[in-house]
């Protein structure tokens, strides 16, 4: 019984890493840019390695959901670039009083520096809602982030310097040398 179990287990894992690990061109490089290879697309990374901070409240799996938020192209290139795969928790926030789904979905938080960039996902449509950059509160550092609603895009600072640029689907810019 124990040896189906594991086998089971590492199947799950095996498909959840497979799922986030694509070698086709769905997302081209910009014009002009290098195409990356596909080590370079898809860092290993052992989902089955990264804490649940609040295991009480999701309904499937850390690795499930891991294995969904490194599908989104945001959570990949900070991967790419240095970032850790932190933990995966529902993280708590205040709440519209008429957003009945408001600190039900579970993220994968991945630490780029000082910054956290939170990948939602939905566990029953095994899909990424959203991402999000958490900036800190730091009182030797001033990090702040602004939103332009004419692009939908938001970019993060610390103090003048842009450290990311991101929309709803892609990492616009990245300071590569912040997170290192």
């Amino acid at each position: 019984m124990m040896k189906i179990a594991s086998a089971v287990f590492l199947l799950i894992v095996s498909v959840c890493i497979a799922g986030c690990c694509t070698y086709e061109t769905a997302d081209p490089a910009p014009p002009g840019g290098p195409q990356g290879t596909p080590a370079q697309r898809c860092p290993e990374i052992d989902v089955s390695e990264i804490p649940v901070a609040t295991p009480e409240v999701i309904r499937t799996n850390g690795s499930y959901i891991a294995g969904i938020a490194l599908g989104d192209e945001r959570a990949r290139a900070l991967v790419r670039h240095g970032g850790k795969p932190e933990s995966v928790a529902v993280l708590f926030h205040s709440c519209p009083r008429n957003d009945p789904y408001c600190n039900r979905n579970p993220s994968l938080v991945i630490r780029y520096g000082e910054i956290r960039f939170a990948v939602t996902v939905d566990e029953t449509a095994g899909t990424v809602l959203v991402g999000s950059a958490l900036v800190p509160n730091t009182p030797s550092r001033t990090y702040y982030k602004t939103r332009d609603l004419s692009t939908g895009t938001d970019t993060v600072y610390l103090g003048d310097a842009p450290i990311m640029t991101y929309n709803e689907t892609s990492l616009l810019y990245l300071n590569e040398s912040y997170g290192r």
